[in-house]
């Protein structure tokens, strides 16, 4: 009995140590040191920004910013409160250089009536709301209710003069003032009363028109005063 217990522990003995061995194969290695670095996520660039950017909503444009500057004013002719009337059709004459290329009628500017309604560009009536804002209803204390207007648009050469160059009239550039109606009904014309007040308002004008030429000036304008926009070489001349 006793030779079969050693036996038998020897055998246990020699399988337990053979079945050890054995589970030896199958047991898991040890994870090398450098792969665990492979499963570590690396930093992300901060040139690549923030990754959920793409998932936020994107803020909502400001189409109020994005509007002309000139809504606002585009509800007024010649996008000015101060200009009454009505646009017109361009203008194209068979004479070379008579042209508007956007025309107003202008019937009033700054509270002062034309008449008739003035045929100019919105460059042209700009200056000369300003001007009666600025020069004539000073020099009137403020009583001019009318402009008594001699010419606007008309495609003829300058001073009327065959063979002149087209004149500035004809590019809706200018307006001849004739005479003035006050608030207390009286009418002043150029012809009658150039005096001391016209004067002033016709000297006021300088700078705000290019050409401006009244009585006295060139024997074209005697009985009216000249007023335009158009360049001439970029110098004023206030005759």
């Amino acid at each position: 009995m006793r030779l079969a217990l050693a036996l038998g522990l020897g055998l246990l003995t020699s399988g337990g140590v053979r079945a050890e061995a054995d589970l030896a194969h199958i047991r898991p290695l040890p994870r090398p040191v450098f792969a665990t670095a492979l499963i570590h996520p690396m930093p992300r660039p901060a040139s690549l920004g923030d990754p959920l950017a793409s998932f936020r909503p994107m803020k909502r444009p400001d189409f109020s910013a994005q509007k002309p500057k000139t809504a606002a004013a585009s509800r007024y002719l010649c996008e000015s409160p101060e200009i009454k009337g009505k646009a017109l059709p361009a203008i194209q004459a068979r004479t070379k250089g008579c042209k508007i290329d956007a025309p107003v009628l202008v019937s009033e500017v700054a509270g002062v009536k034309l008449v008739p309604p003035a045929t100019i560009n919105c460059v042209e009536a700009r200056a000369l709301s300003k001007w009666v804002t600025t020069g004539l209803q000073p020099a009137f204390d403020g009583t001019i209710v009318r402009l008594n207007v001699a010419d606007s648009y008309a495609c003829r050469p300058r001073n009327n003069v065959p063979g002149n160059p087209v004149s500035v009239h004809g590019k809706g550039q200018a307006i001849d003032i004739a005479g003035f109606k006050t608030s207390s009904g009286a009418t002043l014309t150029v012809t009658a009363d150039y005096g001391r007040q016209i004067k002033a308002a016709q000297k006021a004008g300088c700078g705000i028109f290019h050409t401006i030429l009244g009585p006295g000036s060139d024997g074209y304008h005697e009985n009216h005063i000249h007023f335009d926009v158009a360049p001439h070489g970029g110098r004023d001349y206030c005759r």
